[in-house]
């Protein structure tokens, strides 16, 4: 069903990014960023690997019902409580009815075996987090024009 066809739910409603971040400051710097964008869009934010996990499992039960939840592309910062964003990354993409969805690593790390780690598990892409308003919301707008306005997705 193409995504312009009015009889297919998700068309109602803009593409879910799935924000995987704990630190309050950081989710709301992206929530304005994304709110001064020309892409429409909707968060989902979830604060730990295990809560973001849990959320997609549950998107995946509810497919058929609520599509739209699904979400079309995921942000997923390394430094989380718990569970490391690396092994959070590693369960997406060894899921096949996960791996599809663009998973973008977005942290402050320019380690570069942190670099390699995410590339080799599966990343899509890797952006270290600006620390400047204007680069940050820049860079933030580049992202989702490229993810959601650009590419072809499954």
């Amino acid at each position: 069903m193409n995504s312009s066809d009015p009889h297919n739910p998700s068309y109602l409603q803009p593409p879910l990014i799935l924000v995987i971040e704990d630190s309050s400051e950081d989710f709301e710097a992206l929530d304005r960023s994304f709110r001064q964008s020309s892409v429409k869009i909707r968060l989902h934010r979830s604060q730990t690997g295990k809560q973001a996990l849990e959320y997609l499992e549950k998107c995946l039960i509810e497919k058929q019902v609520y599509p739209e939840n699904v979400p079309a592309l995921i942000l997923l910062d390394l430094n989380l409580p718990g569970m490391k964003g690396q092994d959070v990354l590693q369960s997406i993409k060894q899921n096949p009815l996960l791996y599809y969805i663009p998973t973008v690593i977005l942290t402050t790390s320019l380690n570069l075996k942190d670099i390699h780690e995410c590339y080799r598990l599966g990343a899509n892409s890797y952006l270290v987090k600006k620390m400047e308003w204007k680069s940050f919301k820049q860079s933030m707008h580049i992202m989702v024009e490229y993810w959601l306005n650009t590419v072809t997705l499954p």
